[in-house]
């Protein structure tokens, strides 16, 4: 495995700092440097400043670059998009695809009226996804679901419940996984559909209702998602009917992976060490401490491990090959390298100040390094379930071992 990156890609990465540098500014905001969001996932104000450089990008070319040309990208190399996603990670910058999740399951799978309809919308940032797979009864065994949609004419008429729909209360369109064959197995009979929330006034769909679900900090991170016979024209299908478990797996691959969670850390990782370089406890640095020292040098050789078991996955992408076990296994390191090792050390290191949450500025980095740790206890949950799930892809797929 050759990781080191070409002439081509090193100058990219260059001007992609550059542009970085320039046209973004967290401010004071924190909305990506974990993982699944952070404390400010549900500030519109925040949402708002990311969409002003998310348009700066459009704008660059980067925003569609890994999109095949037919769809209006470059289709960039897999070499170059892994460049692009580290350092829009490294540098806490919002996340710069446009909804590559459901975008590929639309491009693989949506018809021609689909494609036509929604890929425009994704290329100019104006449709913003929420996500309806999770139900109560339905989490870590998704095919488990039981929200309904009954065909009438050119529509479908769904009625049921998701659950932990993130950002479903600033979002337009759904893409849902629906039962449309409550007789057949539980991983068929399972249709996947585009969904209006609101309409053109910001208004919730006949149909629809939305209860906060909140964080523990009291940030509405999620909603619960009531639809009551909300009516879905037919041809807003992505795949076949009955046959959607196939299509939303798609959009899971794309998903799971945690190709640039490792840099996204390594970025907060160099800003905390230059926080705590001017920072004194009691009149002392943190980094005068040999101790304190050796656990940011053993955050930082994890983090470079995650690193690279991500260009393996990446590696691989570019050889054609499809690393359904090494990206299971790269986003399951990601997952648990955050949870278990690097929100924890930065916590122990700033002690007592880990207490004290995001505005509060008596603590380092203005509080964010206590609210992420918070935050953190649950990674891992969210995602698709990974540190649940990832371990049977592991298994299954790459051991193969038995159900």
């Amino acid at each position: 495995m050759d990781f080191k990156l070409s002439e081509e890609d090193t100058k990219f990465r260059d001007e992609l700092r550059q542009f970085i540098a320039k046209e973004w500014n967290p401010k004071d905001f924190d909305a990506h440097s974990m993982n699944v969001w952070s404390y400010d996932f549900d500030n519109a104000a925040a949402r708002d400043h990311a969409k002003i450089f998310q348009k700066k990008l459009i704008d660059k070319g980067y925003w569609t670059m890994a999109w095949p040309e037919e769809y209006g990208g470059e289709n960039a190399p897999i070499s170059k998009q892994l460049v692009y996603s580290e350092e829009m990670a490294y540098h806490d910058a919002p996340d710069g695809e446009p909804q590559r999740n459901v975008a590929g399951a639309i491009m693989i799978h949506g018809t021609d009226w689909v494609k036509t309809n929604f890929i425009p919308g994704m290329a100019d940032n104006s449709i913003d996804w929420a996500q309806g797979f999770s139900e109560p009864n339905a989490g870590t065994d998704l095919a488990n679901l039981q929200t309904r949609a009954v065909e009438d004419g050119d529509d479908f008429v769904v009625t049921g419940q998701k659950i932990w729909s993130s950002g479903s209360h600033f979002s337009n369109w759904y893409h849902v996984m629906v039962r449309t064959d409550p007789n057949a197995p539980k991983h068929r009979g399972i249709t996947y559909l585009i969904m209006q929330l609101k309409d053109q006034n910001g208004e919730q769909m006949p149909g629809i209702t939305l209860r906060p679900l909140y964080d523990m900090l009291g940030r509405r991170r999620w909603n619960e998602v009531f639809m009551d016979e909300v009516r879905v024209p037919k041809r807003q299908l992505i795949g076949e009917v009955n046959r959607g478990w196939y299509a939303a797996m798609t959009t899971l691959n794309f998903e799971r992976t945690g190709i640039e969670s490792a840099s996204r850390l390594i970025g907060v990782l160099d800003r905390f060490i230059d926080s705590m370089s001017k920072t004194k406890f009691n009149g002392i640095s943190p980094l005068a401490d040999p101790l304190v020292k050796h656990q940011l040098a053993e955050a930082r050789i994890t983090l470079e491990t995650d690193r690279m078991l991500a260009y393996r996955v990446a590696w691989m992408q570019a050889n054609g090959e499809v690393p359904q076990t090494e990206g299971a296994i790269s986003g399951l390191r990601a997952l648990a390298t955050a949870k278990f090792v690097f929100w924890p050390t930065l916590a122990k290191i700033i002690g007592p100040y880990r207490a004290l949450l995001k505005g509060e500025q008596r603590a380092p980095g203005n509080g964010i390094y206590g609210t992420n740790y918070a935050l953190s206890m649950t990674t891992g949950f969210g995602g698709g379930g990974g540190l649940a799930l990832g371990p049977n892809i592991i298994a299954q797929r790459g051991l193969g071992l038995p159900r």
